[in-house]
C-alpha cells in the first residue's frame, strides 16, 4: 500500500472515530442524563446527526482508499506491462502534509489503433520532476479493461 493510501486510511479513521464518539456521547446523554440538567437550546439529535455524518464520511474515505489499494494490487499481479508516453503533468487538487501532489498523464495503446490515456496516482513533486512530456514510462494494464492502468515508473 502506498504512502498516500495509508494517509487516506488514517484520515478516514480519524473521521470515523470522531463520528462514533459523537454518536456514543449523544446516546449516552439521551439515555442517562437528567433532562432537567440539559441545555434545551440545542437539540441532542443534532449531535447524533453530526456523528453519523462524520462516521459515514470516514467510512467512505476508508472504503475508497481500500478499493484503490485492491485495484493496484490486482493490476500488479495480473496486469500486462506496457510502455506509455507522458503527455502532461497536472497538479492534484489535494495537497498532503502541505506538499503539492502531481499527476502524470500518459498515453498508451493496448490494442492497435486505439489510443488510451491514463493518469498516475497523486505523486510528490520529487517523483514527478524527473519526467517531461514525451518521456517513456512503464505501466500495467488490465487485459479485461484496457482503460484501467497503473503507473509504475520510468521506462
Amino acid at each position: 500500500m502506498s504512502g498516500d493510501n495509508r494517509f487516506w486510511i488514517l484520515f478516514g479513521g480519524i473521521w470515523l472515530v470522531i463520528g462514533v464518539c459523537f454518536v456514543a456521547a449523544s446516546l449516552g446523554v439521551n439515555l442517562f442524563a437528567d433532562p432537567a440538567m440539559l441545555n434545551q437550546d440545542v437539540p441532542l439529535w443534532l449531535f447524533i446527526l453530526l456523528g453519523l455524518v462524520c462516521a459515514g464520511t470516514g467510512g467512505a474515505i476508508i472504503y475508497f482508499a481500500r478499493k484503490a489499494a485492491v485495484r493496484d494490487r490486482r493490476l500488479m499481479q495480473f496486469g500486462v506491462q506496457l510502455t506509455a508516453t507522458v503527455i502532461d503533468i497536472r497538479r492534484s487538487m489535494i495537497d498532503i502534509n502541505r506538499q503539492t501532489r502531481w499527476h502524470l498523464v500518459y498515453r498508451y495503446e493496448y490494442t492497435k489503433g486505439r489510443p488510451l490515456e491514463g493518469k498516475s496516482r497523486a505523486l510528490p513533486g520529487e517523483a514527478v520532476w524527473a519526467f517531461k512530456p514525451g518521456d517513456n514510462v512503464l505501466i500495467k494494464v488490465d487485459p479485461g479493461k484496457p482503460e484501467e492502468s497503473l503507473f509504475l515508473g520510468a521506462a
